[in-house]
């Protein structure tokens, strides 16, 4: 993994990066953390940034299952979601699938 030597994330010179593998790249961060130094980034995860991403997301999903396409669904933002969802709906009123059979 990539380590950042000086506990900063967002600090990304050559001279501040170095490989360590995942343990000591673990145990180096806890001790900053324990130590007060370093400053961690936020994470963004995105999720699905279009309809097919989401669609093949949701195709590859099974309820209750922790598996990718629920990590995907589960960071997509709400409101991309309910985007998502009314061009869903909009697609299948069109094709006139919209109702229970």
């Amino acid at each position: 993994m990539v380590d950042h030597k000086d506990g900063d994330e967002s600090n990304g010179t050559p001279s501040n990066l170095r490989w360590l593998c995942k343990g000591c790249n673990t145990r180096t961060g806890l001790a900053m953390a324990r130590a007060g130094r370093g400053v961690r980034t936020h994470q963004y995860n995105p999720g699905a940034r279009t309809l097919a991403e989401y669609a093949e997301a949701a195709a590859q999903h099974t309820r209750g299952a922790h598996d990718a396409g629920g990590a995907i669904i589960h960071e997509t933002p709400k409101e991309k979601r309910q985007e998502f969802a009314r061009e869903i709906w909009r697609r299948r009123r069109a094709r006139g699938t919209d109702r229970r059979t």
